[in-house]
């Protein structure tokens, strides 16, 4: 669902290689994102992409805990928000204003498996909740696009073919001018079954948490808030320099929550019927706060306004798992101390790789202008030093 200045486009990619490095992520995934990128930017709009990743890996697994499929799907996402982030920043394209040309991508996972058929009667599911879908219920509930980017070569193409099908199901033609984009080079084996790590933890989570300010949504922003869906269990949270150009709180909750919205909920309904939204003007323990309910399923956006580094995890018994960056891997104990002081059982924790340029840029890691995109302090940055040469 994406914002009312910014027209949807998509990129469906083909399966990711099975090992899913910096170099083979590149090799498989540079040259559609670029391609794709340099198409974006040149158009008198901002365009909202949804990147489409087929994870055969994780097909027919998701009844099984989310927290099971977290350390492969984290990663994964980690890897290709890193290799976006850094042909963006060599390609100078705008990922942080809606002026025309800039993108905001998204990235969602999809169960599919390229030998899977879907007859004329499969059941689309109203009450499944991404950011990991299937391909019948995207198809079913997304299917205008400003543009759609296809990957060129035999995986790309076969995913096309099936979600136009299955799009054209329940609309009448497919929305949006189709443009192929050439390919990469990737190597992928079958025996996935052998070659699985064990997963971190298997508990089920309904009740997950993360922590951030989410000025300036960016890459690293996408992969926490991204992340944080990831481990909800199908039956919530989420001084600075430059203070004047740092959004409101509403403004970044409304950011939060319209990024959540587009990769959690699939349904076919308007918006505004999709969602309940509820504001707390009574205080709540940790100041002002708004839930967004999703009517299509049983997940809850909580977004709080907290007063101290431990929020709603110290004072909301039923929370049981908390995402963190690098930077923030020290608060887990601190929010487990806490806990423990209360009684309470300990969160499980779960942690987000960190965004990196590294040999993503075939020797030229561009290192100075990648880490600026990714940085709500270098944004906000950027916006003073503009507004000081307008006014000159």
């Amino acid at each position: 669902m994406p914002s009312s200045k910014a027209l949807p486009s998509l990129l469906l990619l083909p399966p990711p290689p099975t090992t899913t490095s910096t170099t083979s992520l590149s090799a498989a995934y540079k040259p559609s994102i670029t391609a794709t990128v340099s198409a974006l930017k040149l158009l008198s709009i901002s365009t909202e992409l949804l990147v489409v990743l087929p994870c055969p890996s994780i097909h027919d697994r998701l009844q099984a805990p989310r927290a099971a499929l977290y350390d492969d799907a984290q990663h994964l996402l980690a890897g290709l928000y890193s290799l976006f982030s850094s042909v963006c920043a060599k390609l100078g394209a705008d990922v942080e204003s809606e002026s025309p040309g800039s993108i905001d991508a998204r990235i969602l996972l999809l169960d599919y498996s390229g030998s899977q058929t879907f007859p004329d009667n499969y059941a689309f599911d109203p009450f499944i909740a991404g950011p990991i879908i299937d391909l019948p219920t995207f198809a079913s509930t997304r299917g205008s696009w400003n543009l759609i980017f296809s990957v060129d070569g035999e995986e790309g193409q076969k995913l096309f073919a099936s979600y136009s099908s299955l799009a054209k199901r329940t609309i009448s033609h497919l929305k949006g001018h189709v443009e192929i984009v050439g390919g990469g080079v990737s190597m992928v084996r079958r025996d996935l079954e052998a070659i699985r790590p064990p997963p971190s933890s298997s508990n089920a989570h309904s009740a997950v948490i993360v922590g951030g300010t989410f000025d300036h949504l960016h890459a690293g922003h996408k992969l926490l808030l991204t992340a944080t869906a990831l481990l909800l269990q199908p039956a919530n949270e989420v001084t600075k320099k430059y203070a004047e150009y740092m959004k409101t709180w509403m403004q970044r909750q409304d950011d939060v929550v319209d990024f959540l919205i587009s990769i959690l909920s699939f349904t076919r309904s308007p918006r505004d019927e999709a969602i309940q939204t509820l504001s707390f003007d009574e205080p709540v323990p940790n100041g002002r706060a708004i839930h967004t309910k999703l009517n299509a399923s049983s997940i809850t956006i909580e977004c709080v306004e907290i007063q101290d580094p431990f929020g709603p995890t110290i004072t909301d018994e039923s929370v049981t798992a908390l995402v963190v960056s690098g930077e923030t891997r020290s608060g887990g104990q601190a929010v487990n101390d806490k806990r423990g002081e209360k009684g309470w059982k300990p969160v499980d924790i779960f942690e987000v790789d960190v965004l990196d340029a590294e040999g993503t840029e075939d020797g030229d890691s561009k290192a100075e202008s990648f880490e600026s995109k990714i940085s709500s302090t270098e944004i906000r940055r950027r916006q003073a030093e503009k507004a000081r040469n307008s006014s000159l």
